[in-house]
């Protein structure tokens, strides 16, 4: 009895949770902003549109195709328990590349890949090209990952996340000064997938810096490392969980271009989804809170309550834009949006603190399960997440004439909210019939 309440005291309070959660609102803002400094400096090229599709072309493939590579840092943070469960996850991330690396090859290296990006994306062949050389250079950010992800598992479980967050800044500083060297030495996206690649090396360097004293205090081999089959159990999920991640905005704009004024729809959903990684970007790091601070079902209790605090703040920060004067500035002034736009747009716009709450409510649920290591319903939940957002495109596409930007924040709202209520369904199901998640 008394071992069992041991067991469930709390490891963690609100307090701590804000210190630890904080810096990663700050290391979102500043991918975003990597990102957009990326675009802006490719803008400003000769002749930039051809330079921005080859780009944008990369970067998307670039973005799937390392997404089981991403979710590494998932299948880390529950699995390091010692030096030698870190050899064995770096082992396991190199078998996640294989799954998609002989794609990676065939895109980047062979004919089919330049007439998968000609057909596709309806491009040239000289954007083709380029774009084919930028995926081929970005395989180089692979390893970098693999170090990156345990690194910043390590400073996580550790709760070290100032550390994490001062990693993206070395990344950011370095992304202006190799764009900077780079100017005139390298032309066109070539420019931008190099830097992208130089900046993630020079932080995942950091990273192994940073994280290095604590590889060294964990011990030897305390315990049997994890065996493949168990890795795999728990991470097939999350991969998949990844893949969704970057396939419901896809799927929407899908359905997006075969509404009536299909250019109007894809313009302001891409302006709204851009608004939406800016302001409700950090809530995607919440998972990994979440799944880092709770060990038992008090913490969970905890992180809870601390889930409610951010729900509320984003909430809020959302219900900003029903006072007109800020809705009008931001999306004229800041956005640059003409008035025709904003009219479009603002519809759409008014329905994101509802966004806002589906998306919290679903790191939540998704965070609790990667912690207690039951991730089948969340592949469950990463398939419904795809089928919702067809659902609410199919029913956009039986109207003659609808708001392709309310459609869009529709799409994800649905996505959202069906993934929080079949993970929210799996975790009362575990504490009402199976002893709780934490047993």
């Amino acid at each position: 009895m008394e071992n069992e309440i041991v067991d469930n005291h709390s490891t963690v309070t609100i307090k701590e949770a804000y210190r630890f959660f904080t810096p990663l609102i700050f290391m979102a803002e500043l991918h975003m902003l990597s990102h957009a400094v990326i675009s802006a400096f490719l803008a400003r090229m000769t002749d930039p549109e051809p330079i921005l599709a080859a780009y944008s072309i990369a970067f998307y493939l670039h973005a799937t195709l390392g997404s089981p590579v991403w979710a590494c840092q998932f299948v880390a943070i529950s699995y390091i328990r010692d030096r030698a469960s870190v050899i064995r996850l770096f082992i396991f991330s190199t078998q996640t590349f294989l799954l998609v690396g002989w794609l990676w090859a065939l895109i980047a290296l062979t004919p089919l890949g330049l007439n998968f990006f000609i057909q596709a994306f309806g491009v040239n062949e000289a954007v083709a090209k380029e774009a084919q050389l930028c995926v081929l250079i970005s395989t180089l950010i692979v390893p970098c990952v693999f170090f990156r992800s345990l690194a910043y598992a390590l400073l996580m479980l550790n709760r070290r996340t100032t550390l994490v967050t001062l990693g993206t800044m070395i990344r950011l500083i370095g992304l202006f000064v190799i764009l900077i060297g780079l100017q005139g030495k390298v032309s066109g996206a070539l420019v931008g997938m190099m830097a992208l690649t130089a900046c993630i090396a020079i932080e995942s360097f950091y990273a192994v810096i940073a994280a290095w004293k604590f590889y060294l205090n964990l011990p030897a081999n305390s315990e049997p490392p994890p065996k493949y089959r168990e890795l795999w159990r728990f991470g097939w999920p999350v991969i998949l969980m990844q893949i969704a991640e970057s396939g419901v905005a896809f799927t929407a704009s899908f359905f997006l271009g075969r509404l009536l004024r299909p250019e109007l729809a894809l313009a302001a959903f891409g302006v709204l989804d851009a608004m939406m990684r800016v302001l409700l970007g950090p809530l995607r790091n919440l998972t990994q809170a979440v799944q880092t601070l709770t060990n038992n079902r008090s913490d969970a209790i905890v992180i809870g309550k601390f889930t409610i605090h951010l729900s509320i703040i984003f909430t809020l920060i959302m219900c900003t834009f029903y006072n007109e004067v800020i809705r009008q500035y931001t999306l004229e002034n800041i956005m640059g949006l003409p008035q025709s736009m904003v009219d479009y747009i603002t519809p759409a716009l008014l329905l994101t603190p509802l966004l806002a709450l589906s998306m919290t409510a679903a790191a939540y649920t998704r965070g609790q399960l990667l912690a207690s290591r039951k991730t089948v319903a969340i592949a469950f939940a990463s398939v419904a997440r795809i089928l919702a957002v067809c659902a609410i495109g199919l029913i956009a596409l039986s109207f003659s004439d609808v708001n392709g930007a309310v459609v869009g924040v529709v799409a994800l709202i649905a996505a959202f909210t069906t993934e929080a209520t079949i993970l929210g369904s799996k975790v009362l199901y575990a504490e009402r019939w199976q002893g709780g998640l934490f047993r």
